[in-house]
């Protein structure tokens, strides 16, 4: 015993071992929670890459990249030898870093940036959501981004807007915490990160994210009449940090000839007014669009836009109406704005799946703002459609298509299976499982359904075997120019620059030099009918899943008749 005046000796508590264990096990299925999440984003993301023809924008990024590589230039983009600087040249330069590795620019080089960014912007929602939410938000919010059509499509494609959504949505959801951080020194850290994603999304796709960050950002701040958030924003290093990202690729280009920058007028003023690529849609085209894009979680699209005026929402409400913000603004814009193109909404869809977790998050678990009633309407809502539409689908096939027949049995029964688990689940009062037996059964449904149609939807095919079939008839070493007009899939599928022809005199004076001449779609009807050009290799208008599609004809004053009818 410790005499008086001496210090007693230290109790060491005693923890008791079952709530020690219950802590063990929960931060074990926090890790697992973790990286279940991230291998469905991962599986959706990189899913098959490869097994579809890249589409003709796809191939203006490719190609670029194969030119950029094969020129050694980096600052000035050519495609088909020509100057194309109406784009920034992030995607450019990461498909090309990825070459350097891969050895060549085919569909899986040009498309991995995208998968990958998809993938980055999936952690990016997982990080910045279990900050402010909680991690089973976060998590259910990352699995609706990742099991989203928005994410699957732009993930497989080869164009910049994945790439540049990664960087929208890092920059927003970096200004909401450093707005919202009390410490001073994350207030730096994640106004360092706002700055520095803001000027690399728009070296991505610029100058898209300036409006599609900036309009949101200013209702914020005028609405909740925040302004001494401004400060806190390093207003002047965070702008000069901007800068010195992006200025200096436009700077080298616009010396490089000579201050004449028509082109980037003609591609952005031009464009914002409907002058140019205008896509002829209606005004309320992305109020249609945004239902696709949500899908499969359409139903929750009109509940995610109305619930962040709940007032039972406490402390979440605040974040919600930022998210809000970010999304309505945002369309509002795009609906004005004259050029009009499905994927544009991109950048916008991460607001509506984290908004969409957290009501999915009251719903199974909390059941604060929507009941168990809700509940059960929501998913017998889900049930009796989903079930009727998978078994007449896979009726219909039967009997138009029978060689998918076995597809649809295996989405029907994925389908079915997942909608039975998660409705025992519910009724059982297991949320958790009944999440992942939801999750689970979309992931399996897309990797089925995308390994077995895609290829069939795969409209560019024709023309990419057409494209390789004259690359190995044309010798590397003599010229192949195109009369008028050329697909950027047959370019990128053909291995080189094709020059486009379109004086028929300066055509014909190439044919007599030797050069090798092709004519696709619509202007090889001229060149057919001219009893000047010699056919060498003929493709028809062929038949591919019950579509017709132009073909082509090459012409060589010397070379001998090939045989190709553009079948399969």
């Amino acid at each position: 015993m410790p005499g008086k005046g001496r210090f007693p000796l230290s109790k060491t508590p005693r923890i008791n071992p079952a709530v020690q264990q219950k802590g063990f096990f929960q931060m074990e299925a926090k890790k697992i929670a973790i990286i279940a999440v991230l291998l469905l984003s991962a599986l959706t993301a990189f899913w098959m890459l490869s097994i579809k023809t890249l589409d003709p924008h796809e191939c203006f990024v490719s190609v670029t990249t194969r030119e950029m590589l094969q020129s050694g230039d980096w600052v000035m983009p050519t495609y088909n030898g020509e100057l194309r600087i109406n784009k920034t040249p992030l995607s450019y330069w990461l498909v090309a870093g990825l070459a350097k590795i891969t050895g060549k620019v085919d569909e899986f080089t040009a498309r991995l940036p995208s998968a990958v960014f998809a993938f980055l912007s999936a952690i990016t929602i997982l990080y910045f959501v279990n900050q402010w939410s909680g991690l089973r938000t976060a998590v259910i919010s990352t699995a609706v981004w990742a099991t989203s059509l928005s994410y699957i499509l732009c993930s497989h494609s080869a164009r910049p807007d994945m790439v540049m959504t990664f960087f929208t949505t890092l920059c927003l959801l970096s200004f909401y915490s450093a707005v919202t951080a009390a410490a001073r020194r994350q207030q730096i850290i994640y106004s360092l990160a706002f700055w520095v994603s803001f000027g690399l999304g728009n070296i991505a796709k610029g100058p898209a994210p300036i409006p599609l960050v900036l309009i949101p950002l200013a209702f914020y701040v005028i609405i909740s009449r925040q302004w001494k958030i401004l400060p806190k924003l390093l207003p002047v290093a965070g702008p000069i940090i901007f800068l010195l990202i992006v200025l200096p690729w436009p700077l080298a280009v616009a010396q490089r000839v000579n201050w004449d920058l028509h082109v980037w007028k003609y591609e952005f003023v031009d464009r914002l007014y409907g002058g140019y690529a205008s896509g002829h849609h209606p005004f309320f085209y992305y109020l249609l669009i945004m239902f696709k894009y949500a899908t499969p979680w359409v139903v929750f699209l009109p509940l995610a836009i109305i619930a962040p005026f709940y007032k039972v929402w406490d402390n979440k409400q605040h974040l919600m109406k930022f998210l809000w913000l970010w999304f309505v603004a945002d369309i509002v814009f795009l609906t004005i704005d004259g050029g009009k193109r499905q994927h544009y909404i991109l950048p916008l869809m991460p607001a509506i799946a984290i908004l969409v977790g957290i009501l999915l998050e009251d719903m199974v678990f909390i059941q604060k703002v929507y009941s168990q009633n809700f509940r059960k309407n929501i998913l017998k809502g889900h049930i009796i459609p989903i079930t009727a539409a998978m078994l007449g689908a896979a009726i219909y096939f039967s009997v138009t298509r029978p060689n998918l027949l076995v597809t649809m049995v295996l989405l029907s029964v994925v389908t079915i299976i997942a909608v039975l688990l998660v409705t025992v689940l519910l009724v059982k009062n297991k949320p958790v499982f009944a999440c992942l037996s939801g999750f689970i059964g979309i992931t399996v449904w897309f990797m089925i359904a995308y390994s077995a149609f895609v290829p069939l939807s795969d409209r560019d095919r024709p023309l990419r075997d057409f494209a390789e079939k004259l690359a190995r008839t044309v010798p590397q070493s003599e010229r192949l120019v195109a009369y008028n007009r050329v697909s950027s899939t047959f370019v990128q599928y053909v291995g080189r620059v094709v020059p486009e022809i379109k004086d028929k005199s300066a055509l014909y004076n190439q044919y007599e030099q030797g050069d090798w001449v092709v004519g696709i779609s619509s202007y090889m009807n001229e060149l057919v009918q001219d009893n000047r050009l010699r056919q060498v290799c003929y493709w028809e208008r062929v038949r591919h899943q019950e579509k017709k599609y132009p073909g082509g004809v090459l012409f060589h004053k010397s070379a001998s008749l090939i045989q190709y009818d553009g079948r399969r």
